[in-house]
């Protein structure tokens, strides 16, 4: 029988720390920027001088734009992951890489060579690299087990949010007042959230090691499903950056109809985001990135089909639940087998996700580019049933999660 110390003990655990409000509240301008950013520059590469890929298909130049990105941020996250966790140091990070994204979202604005813009792409990838892991890192210090798959939630809500109206934004701005405009407000946007991080989040350290409920070889293999559903679901979702030019062309739209498309799938994953961190902290994690990986395969599809606009948004719509009930269980599920080393080890997932942001636009555009539009769609429908089947298989809730 819990004696009321012990109901108090229980019910501390199941409240939320006010800082990660703070952190995600100052995130959101960045995030906004980063939503703009992805919107805008497959579309201000159309007609762009290059040395190097002068008779590249503009398909295959909107994939080249979004892969450097996302496989730079990629590859640095594991690195950097590590080495937060070595320092036992998260902010640092944060502020250095939120400096970077603002000083490059600046330069883009002077920039009109598509080689150039490649590198600076790359650039960027690198430093958003130093402030993933780390960001992970401090929502898990300020949450326990029964309360992570609400605090995921949260901050993915608040990060989701931005980057869906910042696509919106970026597509009035554009229309309106040109690119180089946007480009200056996403510096802005930067400069406040490097601001906000610096003056009004604490850093975060590193609490006692979690128990284990498996072993390092079965935790291992699961860590690698997590990663190829993470990737699996980024490639099918962003595969559609590399056709904006050729929705534009296809569907007879222009740029506001289109980031409307785009930011639908946040907008709704936003939504969607917390109520599943809620329900998979109550029925399992497992059950509730089953159900988004099934429901993501025919959409997927489905996008290579469309015929007109309103087709797109309201598949993209539907993409945002199918994203939410995978991403959030997935982080929360993560950080349950990570233990203390939060940084490094979650870092596989955020680096996995970043990979499908990467190589799911640029895989668009060269099979779109050569072979036929509705080929990679299809792929991508079956990566993510080959991901499903391997989550059924191999994943297992951890014993502890429902004991704190």
């Amino acid at each position: 029988m819990m004696t009321p110390d012990t109901r108090l003990i229980q019910k501390d655990k199941q409240k939320l720390d006010p800082a990660l409000y703070v952190l995600s509240l100052s995130k959101l301008f960045k995030d906004l920027g980063t939503g703009m950013l992805a919107f805008l520059l497959p579309l201000y590469i159309v007609g762009m001088d290059s040395n190097i890929f002068s008779e590249t298909p503009i398909v295959v130049r909107a994939g080249i734009i979004a892969t450097v990105f996302g496989l730079s941020n990629a590859i640095s996250q594991p690195f950097l992951g590590r080495l937060s966790d070595s320092l036992n140091r998260r902010k640092s990070f944060v502020v250095i890489g939120m400096a970077g994204f603002t000083l490059i979202s600046f330069i883009y604005a002077n920039t009109h060579n598509f080689d150039q813009l490649v590198l600076l792409r790359l650039l960027q990838g690198l430093t958003v690299g130093a402030t993933v892991p780390a960001i992970v890192a401090m929502v898990t210090h300020m949450s326990t087990s029964s309360t992570r798959g609400v605090a995921i939630g949260i901050y993915s809500t608040v990060r989701g949010f931005g980057f869906g109206i910042g696509s919106i934004i970026g597509g009035i701005v554009a229309s309106y007042y040109g690119f180089v405009t946007a480009f200056y407000i996403c510096a802005l946007l930067g400069l406040a959230s490097l601001i906000l991080i610096s003056f009004f989040v604490s850093e975060t350290h590193d609490g006692i090691q979690s128990k284990k409920s498996t072993s390092d070889s079965a935790q291992g293999f699961q860590f690698a499903i997590l990663s190829i559903a993470m990737f699996m679901m980024m490639a099918g979702i962003m595969i559609i950056f590399a056709f904006l030019p050729e929705y534009e062309t296809r569907l007879n739209t222009g740029q506001i109809s289109l980031s409307i498309a785009v930011s639908a799938y946040v907008i709704v994953r936003v939504l969607f985001q917390t109520p599943m961190g809620l329900i998979s902290d109550h029925i399992g994690r497992k059950r509730v990135i089953a159900m988004g990986l099934l429901l993501n395969i025919p959409i997927v599809i489905g996008l290579g089909h469309v015929d007109n606009v309103i087709q797109l948004i309201i598949l993209r719509a539907i993409q945002g639940i199918s994203m939410a009930a995978v991403e959030t269980p997935v982080m929360a599920l993560a950080v349950d087998l990570a233990g203390i080393s939060v940084s490094s080890k979650v870092s596989s997932i955020t680096a996995s996700q970043a990979a499908g942001m990467a190589l799911g636009p640029i895989m668009g555009g060269l099979l779109a580019g050569y072979i036929s539009f509705e080929m990679p769609f299809y792929l991508c429908a079956v990566m993510l049933l080959l991901s499903l089947m391997l989550v059924l298989v191999g994943i297992k809730e951890p014993l502890n999660l429902k004991k704190e």
